[in-house]
């Protein structure tokens, strides 16, 4: 069976794939006023986006910054809410049968070519996506059946090695619809990029690339859904977001956690913060044959870091510290894991029943994404407190998430957004999924996830789930939003990795 999951780590890894909101807005009075756009007169927003875009394929983009705008262009059937339900999109109604096919009923919604959208047009996005970065996990897992122009039926001929319907959802909720006829008319093979063209169904079409990056976005007249603003200004920002929202280039800028109180005093200003249902952890690699394979040198690691200290560094001091692979938005939560406070005698005491010593340290590979500073810095510091033990640690940055997949390394920085449900990070710990990032194959985890009923056993998985230190959480990140207060700011979508602006609108 194809590992489905493999590439669910790119479009997790800095937001995750759903969040839930703990937000708080705040008004100061304190006579500092920031200068503004002409957002609120003309009904626009305006975003920053911090290089140029090469596509608008929603299914063959590459960068987190396209899709940023095309979520805002295209559209999926479904999306997951953070209490796990799912929200229909394109999709009218949809009924799960006995034998675990689902039978879907689209909304009377329309492309902005004015053509209606249809199954067929499903069946088609789902036959491009063999080379998507986000979503090619699910190639081969779904068969679309056609009914007729608004009916089809998926069945999932791998549901019985983990890959039905809700096993596949956060993947589904990724697949925005393309206009068969359309896309046809524009390429031959269909795993070709459509290029800066878009026929999506969603609340704005694209109107514009300017020479220097800007990208503009006008209101379909004709969506099936509601949006206020009428026209989305995204600004290709080669400096600081922040200062371009202070200085009134912009109506919306996500802060640092250090910045984010000075720009809370503004009268004219508006913040929220928005708690993610993500984890940042360092994976041990349980491979047999690395030194991590050992469960002292694992605990010594643990041992040896100051996890209080890692959380602030690699968070931009934005983060929770976090104690459990589960985040504290998931069902039945309770931190009842083993904290490994900070003990470097300890630490040496167990790689010395491990076989090491001073003159016979473990040699440590740590992998780190060099697009993400904060965790650059953080790998730094944990090289830094590991040499103070039986260690040496080589830090090697590195430029997307593919090696995370092939072993090759001992320890690796990275973060993951699961569901709710606690039970969906059993696939960190199953080698069918891809997501076994750690090579972990005892098999008590997966026992205990697979006892789940209730909030004891839930709770009991949580507990050995983290104490194998098969990975060893860091923190839980927070989001920090500034906007302009005459701004009534949209929910943000975690599954989406930021905002769908259609909820935005001006007072």
């Amino acid at each position: 069976m194809k590992k489905f999951a493999s590439c669910l780590l790119i479009a997790a890894l800095v937001l995750g794939l759903f969040s839930g909101l703990g937000s708080s807005t705040a008004w100061a009075d304190s006579g500092k006023v920031r200068a503004t756009t002409n957002g609120r007169a003309e009904n626009s927003l305006t975003v920053d986006i911090t290089e140029m875009i090469t596509t608008l394929d929603p299914q063959l983009f590459a960068s987190q910054i396209e899709d940023t705008i095309i979520i805002q262009v295209y559209e999926p059937l479904l999306l997951i809410e953070d209490d796990g339900s799912y929200t229909k999109v394109l999709a009218e109604d949809y009924t799960v049968n006995e034998d675990g096919s689902v039978d879907f009923v689209l909304k009377d919604a329309k492309f902005h070519s004015g053509d209606s959208v249809k199954s067929e047009d499903v069946a088609y996005t789902l036959s491009r996506i063999e080379l998507s970065a986000l979503v090619s996990p699910l190639f081969g897992m779904i068969e679309t059946e056609i009914v007729d122009d608004t009916h089809f039926r998926w069945t999932f001929p791998y549901a019985d090695m983990g890959a039905g319907f809700d096993d596949l959802m956060p993947y589904v909720q990724n697949v925005n619809i393309v206009n068969k006829s359309w896309a046809e008319e524009r390429i031959d093979d269909p795993n070709s990029k459509l290029g800066i063209e878009e026929d999506g169904s969603g609340a704005y079409c694209f109107d514009s690339l300017a020479d220097n990056g800007d990208v503009t976005l006008r209101r379909f007249e004709d969506y099936h859904g509601t949006a206020s603003i009428d026209t989305l200004y995204f600004r290709l920002v080669t400096g600081d977001p922040e200062l371009a929202f202070e200085s009134g280039d912009l109506d919306l800028a996500t802060y640092k956690r250090s910045t984010f109180d000075i720009i809370s005093q503004y009268d004219n200003v508006a913040t929220r913060v928005y708690n993610v249902n993500n984890v940042a952890f360092m994976i041990m690699n349980c491979s047999e044959g690395f030194p991590t394979a050992d469960f002292r040198v694992r605990q010594a690691i643990a041992y040896a870091l100051s996890r209080e200290d890692l959380a602030g560094v690699a968070s931009d001091d934005g983060g929770t510290t976090a104690y459990s692979l589960a985040t504290p938005l998931v069902t039945y939560f309770t931190d009842n894991t083993e904290h490994y406070d900070f003990d470097l005698d300890k630490a040496n005491e167990l790689m010395s029943e491990a076989g090491y010593s001073k003159s016979n340290k473990a040699n440590l590979t740590l992998i780190v994404m060099s697009a993400y500073p904060d965790w650059v810095s953080c790998c730094e510091v944990v090289k830094e407190m590991l040499e103070q033990s039986y260690f040496t640690v080589k830090i090697e940055q590195i430029p997307d998430t593919a090696r995370y997949f092939m072993g090759d390394y001992d320890l690796g920085l990275i973060s993951i957004g699961l569901t709710t449900n606690f039970a969906s990070y059993s696939a960190l710990f199953d080698m069918e999924t891809g997501l076994n990032l750690a090579m972990y194959t005892e098999p008590e985890v997966l026992e205990a996830f697979a006892a789940i009923q209730d909030e004891a056993s839930a709770q009991n998985a949580m507990k050995l789930a983290t104490d194998c230190l098969a990975y060893y959480p860091i923190y839980y990140p927070a989001y920090f939003s500034a906007f302009d207060a005459d701004l009534n700011s949209g929910y943000y979508y975690g599954s989406y990795n930021g905002f769908l602006y259609r909820d935005f609108s001006w007072k």
